[in-house]
Parts: structure tokens; C-alpha cells; sequence
């Protein structure tokens, strides 16, 4: 019999967070394997980007969330496989688009794959004419494009997205929805996802429903 443990690359064991007596999320529990989309669905309230949070850490401390077997609040280096993009971008308004690209390499302590990847992305969001320009003069849809192609562009094995799409007009969205089609099928990886928009639900190839205590 075949086992498919392996190909388990985050898992999430009886997660409870909150308040004692009023907790966001409650005996939660779900695994990602590779090559999964996983889309995370739920009313406002439910605790969708609370578990997004714990799961990358900026919550909870890892706890009760697995990683190659292991805790990761035990082995906070296991963090390092996961690309975590939020709905608000963290880019420095005082840094140029190419100097933030460059800050970030050098933050993720990332290797020449690194710009390839942005080199990829730079172009098929157009944002080559912008590289010279203070990121606080950019626009919003702008700023959206350049973080996620720092994001999408580190090293990772897992890639989180929480309703980062907003301000994308069309033609990049389909971009991004590709990217991320092809991204489970050619690689070992998973995508896990929150967002309302039609087409990204369309392409998950798994879906968790959060109720309003997040369970599922």
C-alpha cells in the first residue's frame, strides 16, 4: 500500500485560538498535500485569515501546525517554505521598485533562481518602466504587482494567498490565475487560498468550509 504520507507538506491539528471562553478558531484541523489548491471558504467572521496566520506563524506561534512531521513552533525554520501573501503589501514607500526587490533577496536570503523569477514577473506584469520609481508614487495596482512578484518569486513550498488580488486589473489576474493552475501541476507544491473571486474558486482542487467558530 502506497504511502501517501509523504506527500503531506502542512498539516493542522486540533487548532484552537481566541479568547477562552469566545474563541476565533476551534478543534481545527486540515492538511495540505502537494499539488493541491486548496480554497478556505467561510463567512465574514469565520476565522479565515486568523488560520492563514497561525499557519504562517504571525499567530499562535505554530502551534498544533506540522510541517515534514514536525511542530513548527519547535523548527521555526520550516517557515522559510512558505510564501505568505496578505491583501496589504509590506513594500517600503521610500525605496524604489528595483530597491525593493533588492531588499527583499537579500531578507529571504535568496539565490540567482530568485531573479529569474522576478525577471519572469517584471515583465509579464509590465513593470519594467516603473524600476527607477519611489514605490509611494506608485498606484495601488502597481504596488500590488510588485509584492506579488517578490512573493511568488522567493524560494517556497507552500504559498498562501488571502485576498491579494484586489486592484489587479483583468489581464494580470489571468496572469496570476496560470501561474497558479500551472504551479501545482509542474511542481511538488500547494497553493492554500482565501478569496471571492469567481475564477481563483474555480481552479481549487480542494475546499474547507470555516463556520462562524471555525470549525470546519
Amino acid at each position: 500500500m502506497e504511502d501517501t504520507k509523504k506527500n503531506t507538506l502542512i498539516r493542522v491539528e486540533d487548532l484552537t485560538y481566541g479568547y477562552e471562553d469566545d474563541p476565533v478558531i476551534k478543534n481545527l484541523s486540515l492538511e495540505v498535500n502537494a499539488g493541491e489548491i486548496v480554497l478556505i471558504e467561510g463567512e465574514n467572521g469565520a476565522g479565515k485569515t486568523t488560520l492563514l496566520k497561525c499557519m504562517t506563524g504571525i499567530l499562535n506561534n505554530c502551534k498544533s501546525v506540522f510541517m515534514d512531521g514536525k511542530e513548527i513552533s519547535e523548527c521555526k525554520e520550516e517557515l522559510k517554505n512558505i510564501s505568505f501573501v496578505m491583501s496589504e503589501d509590506f513594500l517600503y514607500d521610500y525605496l524604489t521598485l528595483r530597491e525593493n526587490v533588492e531588499f527583499f533577496k537579500k531578507l529571504f536570503d535568496e539565490d540567482a533562481d530568485f531573479d529569474k523569477n522576478i525577471a519572469f514577473f517584471v515583465d509579464k506584469f509590465g513593470l519594467g518602466k516603473y524600476e527607477d520609481y519611489l514605490v509611494k508614487n506608485l498606484s495601488q495596482g502597481t504596488r500590488n504587482k510588485l509584492y506579488i512578484a517578490i512573493m511568488f518569486s522567493k524560494h517556497h513550498k507552500i504559498l498562501v494567498l488571502d485576498e491579494p488580488f484586489t486592484a489587479l486589473d483583468t489581464a494580470t489576474q489571468d496572469v496570476i490565475l496560470d501561474y497558479v493552475r500551472g504551479y501545482t501541476k509542474l511542481t511538488d507544491k500547494a497553493v492554500i487560498m482565501v478569496t471571492h473571486i469567481a475564477q481563483f474558486k474555480e481552479i481549487s482542487t480542494k475546499r474547507f468550509l470555516m463556520k462562524l467558530r471555525g470549525e470546519i
